[in-house]
Order: C-alpha cells, then sequence, then structure tokens
C-alpha cells in the first residue's frame, strides 16, 4: 500500500536535488550561484515556497526548451518571496487596523441608538443564528481559560453586550453580527463596510497563515464582483485597465484592503502609518529588479502602484 502510494506522490528531494530540479525546469542560477541557492534553501527559505513564484513566468511553447522556463533566474524567485514577506504583514497591519475602526464604528452607532441597550441586540443575534448559536456559543467557550479573553468570557457568563461580544469572536464571527446590525438598522454603509471586510477577510487570513500572495497574481481569475464603491473610487484610471487587473481576484482582494483602509480609517496618524509602509513597500518591489523581462508582471506591480496613488 505504502509503495502505490509513493508512486501516486512525488519523492521527496535533497537540497542538491532540488537544485538539479530547478535546472531542469529551465531556471537559471547566474545571479545565485548554484552553491549560493544550496544554502538559501537550507537557511532561508524553504523549495515549495520559493519555486511557488515561478507561475508568474512564462514557458517556452515549443522548440527543444519547451516546457521550460523563459528568462528566469533563481535569484528573481528569492527577491519575489522577500517582497511577499513585505507585503503580508503590511496587509496584515492594515486588515487589523480597518478591523479595530470598524468596531469603534460599530460601537459609535449603537451608543447614539437610544433604542439600544448593547444586550437586547447581542441576544437576538444569538436567537438569529438557529441551530448554529450553539456552535458559537461553543467557539467562546473554548476561549475561557484564554489569557487573552478569558477573564471577560467568565466575568459575563453567556450575557454579554456587543461592546464585548466583539472582543471574544473571532473575526468571521464578528462579520456575521456586524451584518446583523447592518440588516437591523437599515444602515446601507454599515451593510457596504460588511461587503469590504467579506474581501479584506479573506486577504486577512492568507496573511496570517503565511500563504503567498504574489505567487500567481498575474493568474487566478476573479471569483467576484469589483464593489462599487471601490469602482467609483479608480475612475481617473481607464476602465480597460482596471477591469483587466480588477479581473484578477488577489489584485481585486488588494485594492479593495487598500480601499476600506481609507474609507474607514478615521486617524490621520494611522493612515501616515500605512502611506509610509506602501512608499517603502513601492520602492523595494523595483529595488534590485525592474522586471522589464516580465512585462506582465511588471505591469501588474505598476497598477498597484497607480491605485496606492489614489489612495495615498
Amino acid at each position: 500500500m505504502r509503495r502505490d502510494r509513493m508512486n501516486i506522490y512525488k519523492q521527496k528531494l535533497s537540497v542538491t536535488d532540488q537544485v538539479k530540479r530547478l535546472e531542469d525546469k529551465g531556471i537559471s542560477f547566474n545571479v545565485f550561484c548554484k552553491e549560493r541557492t544550496e544554502d538559501y534553501l537550507t537557511s532561508n527559505n524553504y523549495y515549495y515556497k520559493l519555486t511557488s513564484f515561478r507561475k508568474n513566468f512564462r514557458k517556452h511553447p515549443d522548440g527543444v526548451n519547451k516546457g521550460k522556463y523563459v528568462n528566469l533566474d533563481f535569484a528573481y524567485l528569492v527577491d519575489l518571496a522577500i517582497i511577499d514577506n513585505y507585503l503580508r504583514g503590511i496587509i496584515l497591519e492594515i486588515a487589523l487596523d480597518i478591523e479595530h475602526y470598524s468596531k469603534l464604528k460599530l460601537l459609535h452607532r449603537l451608543e447614539n441608538d437610544e433604542a439600544e441597550d448593547g444586550y437586547s441586540i447581542v441576544n437576538d443575534f444569538m436567537i438569529s443564528l438557529g441551530q448554529n448559536r450553539q456552535v458559537l456559543e461553543k467557539r467562546i467557550l473554548e476561549k475561557a481559560n484564554s489569557s487573552y479573553v478569558g477573564d471577560i468570557i467568565q466575568h459575563y457568563n453567556g450575557n454579554y453586550p456587543a461592546w464585548t461580544l466583539i472582543e471574544i469572536v473571532s473575526f468571521g464571527d464578528y462579520l456575521r453580527f456586524y451584518k446583523f446590525c447592518a440588516d437591523r438598522w437599515n444602515d446601507k454603509d454599515l451593510l457596504n463596510d460588511f461587503y469590504l471586510m467579506k474581501d479584506v477577510k479573506e486577504l486577512r487570513n492568507a496573511a496570517a497563515h503565511n500563504n503567498c500572495i504574489l505567487n500567481d497574481v498575474t493568474i487566478k481569475e476573479s471569483k467576484h464582483q469589483t464593489n462599487h464603491a471601490v469602482k467609483i473610487s479608480l475612475k481617473s484610471i481607464k476602465r480597460q485597465r482596471n477591469d483587466k487587473y480588477l479581473a484578477k481576484e488577489k489584485i481585486r482582494q488588494i485594492v479593495t484592503l487598500l480601499y476600506a483602509s481609507i474609507h474607514m480609517i478615521t486617524s490621520d496618524g494611522v493612515k501616515r502609518k500605512i502611506n509610509n509602509q506602501l512608499k517603502f513597500l513601492k520602492n523595494r518591489i523595483y529595488r534590485d529588479y525592474d522586471y522589464s523581462f516580465n512585462q506582465k508582471l511588471k505591469a501588474t506591480f505598476d497598477y498597484l502602484f497607480d491605485v496606492i496613488d489614489i489612495y495615498y
């Protein structure tokens, strides 16, 4: 049985074999020599993650090099992996800022509504969950011994006001509560924020789980339509160009994250911080290579730069 499974799955490779596999795929070592590559694969990053960025590069369609990559040096994979690491950190920080200011906005809306006491809305939300209520209550109770929110859970013992519920639930459950509030109050602004944050959630989760963002950024088609407000905010960019890049799922989510940040974050200081982070990212992307040898990838970066310039 084990032998049959080995026939199905790829065999593990030593670092030396990994370098040989890269060479067989047409990846060159003109900038990174093979010895340095082996050291990098041992001490800095691992084969599977690094090679995922090759998806952004073309292969020879025919001829003696058919199936091998065109003008792809190992150094470009390393560079994209480093850029991707910076990008993930920035995405995660912006997403956390968006979450914070969405909570601030929600609680202000609650505080200004004389019909709300903060408790009944949570009780009604729990009732609205139906059978899923027990699932959420179980998830909360699993955190009862947490060093961070356990004291809140034990103190309120199931009778949570809104301002404590949003501190103890996951981001996904928080979004369910956010939509419940938006629907309850018939608040179109909050409802639009909810749909923005649904995109933020997927991107935030990818960054938090250390998933690659740029590994197939020029390829993967979008699963959803771009938020209407986001489209309007990009009207200074030609529509055809917007349509082309927003049709890529990861680009659409990054653009939505940036729009949500300027739309939902109310602190000028936080926005200045984000502006500085994005400036650093822009400078870093073309610091070592201008990627003119990969026009598809370069055009994608240039589009993101133009979006950043609109918002920040």
